[in-house]
């Protein structure tokens, strides 16, 4: 999907470049429903969610609510007001890169995670590595791609 997307981006006219950002931007969006609905399960459950030494709060998990559900809603927002695209990529791949850079530094120096009590395997800190790092990535790259389109 990754590739497919980075050819859409670098061979599209101006209306199918719009059509290929927006499917962008809704995956973009999607990408942060899992983080919202796992706070949103901790909740209903009282369960544990506990990464090192911070054991996550009721209400670390209802700002976290707040903070996923911005950014998904940011994300939306930029598939029809295009003027948000850069702010929407670029802070999206900047909390990407950040989660990523917690799993990947997770599989170098281990540290205590826990989601809804059980402890989160390493197998599951890796495909975190290997997906939300990169995609990450691919958001500063089309953020800084759009800011360079506009500036001109």
């Amino acid at each position: 999907m990754l590739p497919w997307l980075l050819l859409q981006y670098r061979n599209m006219t101006t209306m199918s470049r719009n059509g290929a950002l927006s499917i962008f931007y809704g995956l973009s969006a999607c990408s942060w429903v899992p983080h919202w609905a796992c706070h949103y399960y901790r909740l209903e459950t009282e369960s544990t969610f506990v990464v090192g030494s911070w054991s996550f709060s009721s209400i670390d998990s209802i700002a976290s609510l707040l903070v996923y559900g911005s950014l998904i809603v940011i994300n939306l927002v930029s598939i029809p007001v295009t003027k948000l695209r850069v702010s929407a990529s670029l802070i999206t791949g900047l909390c990407h890169v950040l989660i990523g850079s917690i799993h990947i530094y997770r599989l170098w120096n281990p540290f205590t995670f826990e989601v809804f009590g059980y402890p989160w395997p390493y197998g599951a800190s890796i495909r975190e590595a290997v997906i939300v790092f990169p995609f990450g990535l691919l958001c500063l790259f089309v953020s800084s791609k759009l800011r360079y389109r506009t500036s001109l």
